[in-house]
């Protein structure tokens, strides 16, 4: 039987009702026991206790270090985690935990745990069961669907199957079991744990008749990368009106790296289609590709802290997940 380590951080999973609505007070042994017999041993943790929307950088941090202490000890990982901000999390732990041969799962629920017709025994007991199929990585488990870490984007507020995997569908928990598209192997490098993420990092979504200004002034307060969330396969204004690319140019100088992403949630950045994305393009933005605002704003963060200057940046943002 296998030994999996529950991290306990707070979330809808883990609240109950208040004065001041639904705060996270359910601790990870209280959740545990009302699943009854589970497939593996479980130990639990009790991390932290937050609505994820209060989540920062040094907490998802603090999830990786915690899992790369006791790695050795487990044979899989189970994190409980608020729905808000579990994708960005997910890309994070992605990041910073390299080369697992050891299954980390996140996973949450839409409704209270105590609450009647909740969603969470269903995820939670999905996601160790997942976590038993021993497949290394990190993933979503929600409603069902296995999604890998850098894949996963929340779609829905209340609808119970929240999250799509985005451009890259990966498994399904079934009766039979986990269905799995691709069950990926260990690339045999040695399991090693990278911290250290540059918060100085802004996504700026456009609307029709957003001002260049805006990127100017987040270049002027110190941003070190922007990610801008453009239209269609990635366009931004070029137009005399409000052209985009001024201030584009003008931020690359500046040293600071632009990255051009859609608000497409699928199919993804293609700046070499349209005269405003291969002019952009030409000025130095970065092309998103089909990766998800999540993980590229979490590997702008690491690139920055670690990659020695902006070129070195801009070619870590364009390698594949």
């Amino acid at each position: 039987m296998k030994d999996i380590l529950m991290l306990a951080t707070g979330g809808t999973i883990a609240c109950e009702p208040s004065e001041d609505g639904l705060v996270p007070k359910l601790s990870g042994e209280a959740m545990l026991k009302s699943l009854g017999a589970l497939p593996c041993r479980v130990s639990v943790r009790e991390l932290m206790n937050l609505d994820s929307s209060n989540l920062q950088p040094e907490d998802w941090e603090a999830m990786a270090r915690a899992v790369a202490d006791s790695y050795e000890d487990f044979d899989g990982f189970v994190i409980t985690h608020g729905t808000d901000t579990l994708a960005y999390t997910a890309a994070a732990l992605y990041q910073m935990l390299r080369h697992l041969a050891k299954p980390v799962i996140l996973t949450g629920s839409q409704l209270p745990m105590a609450m009647e017709g909740s969603d969470a025994p269903r995820n939670l007991r999905d996601a160790f069961f997942t976590a038993c199929e021993g497949v290394g990585g990190v993933y979503v488990v929600f409603h069902g669907e296995v999604i890998d870490g850098a894949r996963a984007k929340k779609m829905h507020t209340e609808r119970f199957a929240a999250y799509a995997s985005v451009n890259a569908p990966l498994a399904k928990i079934t009766p039979q079991g986990v269905q799995w598209r691709e069950r990926r192997s260990p690339d045999g490098k040695p399991f090693c744990l990278v911290t250290g993420l540059e918060k100085r990092v802004c996504v700026l979504k456009l609307i029709p008749g957003t001002r260049p200004e805006l990127l100017d002034m987040l270049v002027d307060a110190g941003y070190r990368g922007v990610i801008i969330e453009g239209f269609g396969a990635g366009g931004v204004p070029n137009d005399a009106r409000g052209s985009f690319l001024p201030s584009i140019q003008r931020a690359v100088e500046k040293g600071v790296v632009i990255v051009c992403a859609s608000q497409c949630v699928f199919d993804g950045v293609d700046l070499s289609r349209y005269p405003i994305g291969v002019l952009a393009a030409r000025l130095g933005a970065v092309s998103g590709g089909d990766k998800t605002v999540e993980i590229l704003a979490v590997r702008l963060m690491q690139a920055l802290h670690h990659c020695r200057g902006a070129e070195e940046v801009r070619a870590f943002m364009e390698r594949p997940v």
